[in-house]
């Protein structure tokens, strides 16, 4: 299948491309930065063009739009987009008397708005192809009913402003046959989730990648849960 992965240069997105390259399909991946790790991967699958990369900073639409023109000299479809850049900019994980707000709106650009953007300007390619399966990387810190946090405001609203998104989007594209589905992805081991996760990289990739291919292969896909995690199991909203 044909494969378009955003903020493939590291972490999760690095890994599911290496993951999806092993399993044979095609990858286009887009970066901000490209990094040693994915120049080191376009290396070893540039044989028959098997892996493309595309400079596209999520957040620009003008980029996105770039992005499109680029795909189009190589695929006229895409079966599956995976909604994977993302940043979380409360780093320090501020209390409530100390957030600095000049990191809302750029995390709720990347997070929430990018991937809406990415589904508008990538539709008529997905719609070509034979997957149409979008795929978004949320979390579980988007759960509202589950919410035990006291700090990460940006973020944990970010996500959750994506998981609405793409239920709108389920609403919209579902009776078309379009498979959508946010996954949360466990606690890895990336510069985001730190040192101490409990999955690598790879081990979380493995785990999505299996989940993404029941949801190309689903057969009523209006009807399956929208929000789960690595493991398939249901996230409340």
């Amino acid at each position: 299948m044909k494969v378009l992965i955003t903020g493939a240069n590291r972490g999760l997105g690095l890994a599911l491309t290496h993951h999806f390259l092993q399993e044979g399909h095609q990858v286009f991946a887009t970066y901000r930065s490209k990094g040693e790790d994915l120049a080191h991967l376009e290396s070893l699958y540039q044989k028959n063009h098997q892996l493309r990369t595309i400079s596209c900073d999520v957040a620009e639409e003008a980029q996105i739009k770039q992005a499109k023109k680029e795909l189009e000299q190589w695929t006229d479809s895409i079966d599956i987009l995976i909604n994977n850049a993302a940043v979380h900019l409360e780093q320090g994980r501020p209390d409530i008397g100390a957030l600095d707000f000049s990191v809302y709106l750029p995390t709720l650009a990347v997070n929430s708005v990018a991937p809406l953007m990415m589904v508008q300007h990538m539709l008529p390619l997905l719609q070509k192809g034979q997957g149409k399966t979008i795929i978004s990387i949320s979390s579980e810190a988007g759960s509202i009913g589950n919410c035990w946090r006291e700090r990460e405001y940006s973020y944990c609203m970010s996500k959750a402003a994506l998981n609405m998104a793409m239920r709108i989007l389920q609403n919209r594209l579902g009776k078309e046959g379009f498979r959508i589905r946010l996954i949360h992805p466990g606690w890895v081991q990336t510069d985001m989730g730190g040192k101490g996760a409990s999955l690598s990289p790879a081990e979380s990739a493995r785990a999505v990648y299996q989940r993404i291919m029941e949801t190309v292969e689903e057969g009523m896909p209006q009807t399956h849960p929208l929000y789960i995690d690595w493991e398939g199991k249901p996230l409340p909203w």
